[in-house]
């Protein structure tokens, strides 16, 4: 009876706070606080954090409560951001292409839990090194919306251009096809553009238009009239925001990944949206999904992946924030491109959303400022006031025999490169590639272990799906999660005189002519232009830099031209290949060839 009275009691507030009612009669919300509130927080941190322009919504149920432009659209022209200004939403567009798939579902056309192999026939790719091979666990429609399909992360060589191209989903399947998946499906949360780009593909196929075509007939249909994945779209030539580093403008460029990250749009626009996601699939009138389909949405898909731990993905949208507390239902998506950044965020138990763009490369605002809005939207709509949880609790120190330390020691491959534990007096000592520096980590009674001044971050070492892990505890994913896998243990592997010959620095020679790592600041850059193969501390390593960040990744050699790629994660797994091209012995990497030097 306990269990019954709380599902009972949390269900009924939330049917209250879906009809917008108290006691049967309509309860108009006094917004005024949280406009107050948000407008200040927003002046304040837009010049401390060099942002240039940013506009927000905040929607209650089918109402479109608030809607402000701040700073500039273009600031070499004078010209305002406004709630009409058009920005890139960058990987906000994956929520959106999610919904025309599900709406092809609906109407029959496609089931996401097909092989994606039968709606493109010619896609194929070569199993993931590393792992048993099986024939019974496909990639499909289902695990690329979850980002659970194993297929490389990205392929950004060619995927902004100063011209845009058609051929790119054709360039990604014939790329794959000599390529290793990085995992098998279902195995562990990798993002994937790759696969957003080719349900692209899907919907073009599914639907018998373009993609293009379908899109565009879907943003008329939510009455979403300054929206595209296409840059031709007349509405989208006025009010178009420039995109700044450092409050230097920069060259605009064309998605040509649509599906993934190509949507240009406005706050009003994104506000409908949200309308439809809030009204169940439907906004003014206009059913553009069922009701179920939409609530599959915001069902967790990977509960039952051990290594994602904390994160929960639904379809497309992310189900989980831990800086908004217990506020019921959640879901989100940030996304990013050269020169802007952006957020959307829905509690749909309270019936309220939020979306916040901005024209200024990794604006971090504009998570922030969301989440700030809804919290004040909360308060004054429900009376409830949304506390963030303490990331780590405090823990006492502890003492540990040395035998306990000894079996946490070794080398762990991390998203950075690699990370060596050894065993000191009384603690472990804790050596990171990424960083280049070693700090002291001493043990919890809580079973983790954190540095001696200070527990913001707790390391916790386990075991999970057969793989010794490193998990990070703390402010992770821009605070959507508290844990998450850092590093996974390994032994160095024996290399072979083939593969101790090839160290040296290689350079791109296949660049895209037109890719946009040709002419963008070093810091924004997706492509590396050069690569670096070396044996370090016993460790084959390749070296990379991308927006100007440098890591390693940590291979090992299966063949004389191919190496496996440890550690987990995006863009991890999979395998670093040579391959001969007109004669000359080069590595392929994320769709890069680089030539020795």
């Amino acid at each position: 009876m306990k269990y019954f009275g709380i599902f009972f009691f949390v269900s009924l507030l939330a049917f209250s706070l879906a009809l917008g009612t108290i006691g049967g009669c309509k309860k108009e919300t006094d917004y005024s606080k949280t406009i107050e509130q948000t407008t200040a927080f927003i002046e304040q941190k837009m010049p401390e954090g060099k942002v240039t322009g940013l506009s927000i919504a905040l929607v209650d149920g089918q109402d479109m409560v608030w809607a402000q432009g701040f700073g500039f659209a273009d600031k070499e022209k004078g010209i305002m951001a406004t709630p009409e200004t058009i920005y890139e939403i960058g990987s906000l567009s994956k929520t959106i292409s999610a919904t025309a798939i599900m709406r092809l579902q609906d109407q029959g056309l496609l089931d996401i839990d097909r092989p994606l192999v039968e709606y493109i026939p010619e896609f194929s790719i070569l199993p993931p090194p590393g792992f048993p091979p099986t024939q019974d666990n496909p990639i499909t429609v289902r695990t690329m919306l979850t980002h659970h399909s194993g297929l490389p992360g990205d392929l950004q060589n060619g995927g902004f251009t100063l011209k845009p191209r058609t051929d790119y989903n054709a360039w990604i399947l014939d790329y794959l096809k000599d390529s290793y998946a990085c995992y098998p499906p279902g195995f562990i949360w990798a993002y994937s553009n790759t696969a957003f780009s080719l349900l692209g593909e899907v919907i073009s196929r599914v639907s018998g238009q373009s993609f293009k075509d379908y899109t565009d007939g879907l943003f008329e249909k939510m009455g979403m009239h300054h929206s595209s994945y296409f840059h031709d779209k007349p509405a989208l030539k006025e009010n178009l925001a420039c995109g700044y580093l450092r409050g230097k403008p920069l060259e605009r460029f064309y998605d040509n990944m649509w599906a993934a990250g190509g949507v240009r749009s406005n706050v009003t626009d994104m506000a409908r949206f949200i309308k439809m996601v809030l009204g169940r699939g439907q906004v003014d009138g206009a059913r553009i999904l069922k009701p179920e389909t939409q609530n599959e949405m915001f069902t967790i898909q990977n509960g039952n992946v051990p290594l994602d731990l904390d994160l929960r993905q639904g379809l497309a949208w992310v189900l989980m924030d831990r800086d908004l507390g217990d506020a019921g239902r959640i879901c989100n998506h940030t996304g990013s491109t050269n020169g802007f950044f952006s957020h959307i965020e829905i509690l749909p138990d309270y019936q309220l959303g939020v979306v916040v763009l901005t024209n200024t490369e990794k604006a971090a605002i504009a998570l922030k400022a969301a989440r700030m809005a809804l919290k004040l939207a909360v308060r004054d709509k429900a009376g409830v006031a949304l506390e963030a949880p303490t990331w780590t609790e405090h823990s006492p120190y502890a003492t540990w025999p040395r035998e306990k330390l000894e079996a946490l020691a070794g080398t762990y491959a991390t998203e950075g490169g690699y990370d060596t534990i050894k065993v000191a007096s009384g603690c472990l000592e804790w050596w990171s590639s990424y960083g280049d520096k070693t700090q002291k980590l001493l043990p919890l009674e809580n079973g983790r272990f954190a540095p001696p001044d200070s527990q913001e971050l707790q390391v916790e070492f386990s075991t999970i799906s057969g793989r010794d892990v490193m998990i990070f505890h703390g402010d992770v994913l821009l605070g959507l999660i508290g844990r998450s896998v850092w590093g996974k243990k390994f032994e160095p592997a024996p290399m072979s005189a083939v593969w101790l010959s090839r160290a040296g620095r290689y350079e791109i020679s296949n660049l895209y002519p037109d890719d946009c790592s040709r002419y963008l600041p070093k810091e924004v850059q997706p492509v590396s232009h050069a690569v670096e193969l070396a044996v370090k501390d016993g460790v084959l390593a390749l070296g990379f830099t991308i927006q100007d960040n440098s890591a390693l990744l940590v291979l090992e050699p299966i063949s004389n031209t191919v190496a496996r790629i440890r550690g987990l994660g995006r863009n991890r797994g999979g395998a670093v290949q040579l391959v001969t091209v007109d004669g000359k012995e080069q590595i392929q990497l994320w769709g890069g060839l680089y030539e020795k030097q």
